[in-house]
């Protein structure tokens, strides 16, 4: 199998060597490939290729293992295409640079669009303040626990935990506002007053 792959690469003067410039883009090239095609596959069928294994700041998503893999692959492929066409070694070069850049540019910055569009699932529950909702199981009074509320956040449907500070139970369905949050549970207020059922 390996005898047939080299005399094929050999027949279209694609096999890598360290004899050449022509060799040395090649492997560039083709080593590049083979790291891309890996982490396409990782990512498909496992959650390690998931993230962008950033080298540097997260956020600007530029000096990641992507865009180098790239930039490899432009200056790999861009100098092994000039060299075949005839080019010297630094007209070659000088191509394959500027094309391994351009293809930095380009993976990174799709990487941070594809960041931009990421979330982790994480939510800063002081935003919920000020909020309104629904009381989906009824809420004891005086802040005895057990009740729960539905809020519709921008991201998500939220049920939660919630408490009030009235003397009158709310019962499911009655309208309420958040007035504060916590990561366990919200306190809560009718937007009406509710009447006590006797």
């Amino acid at each position: 199998m390996l005898d047939w792959i080299t005399t094929m690469l050999r027949s279209v003067d694609m096999l890598p060597d360290f004899s050449s410039a022509r060799g040395i883009f090649c492997t560039i090239a083709w080593l590049s490939t083979a790291i891309s095609l890996l982490m396409l596959l990782l990512s498909l069928f496992s959650d390690i290729g998931g993230d962008d294994m950033d080298v540097t700041d997260g956020d600007t998503g530029a000096l990641s293992v992507r865009a180098i893999v790239g930039f490899a692959l432009g200056l790999g492929w861009g100098g092994f295409i000039a060299i075949q066409s005839g080019a010297g070694v630094w007209l070659a070069i000088g191509v394959g640079f500027m094309l391994g850049l351009i293809m930095f540019f380009i993976v990174a910055g799709i990487m941070r669009f594809i960041y931009s569009l990421k979330s982790d699932g994480s939510l800063n529950y002081a935003t919920l303040v000020g909020m309104t909702g629904t009381v989906y199981v009824t809420i004891p009074p005086r802040g005895e626990p057990g009740g729960q509320v539905q809020v519709a956040h921008p991201s998500q449907m939220i049920t939660m935990a919630a408490v009030q500070e009235g003397d009158v139970p709310l019962p499911a369905m009655t309208r309420i506002e958040v007035i504060s949050a916590t990561t366990y549970q919200l306190v809560v207020r009718p937007i009406s007053p509710v009447s006590h059922n006797k």
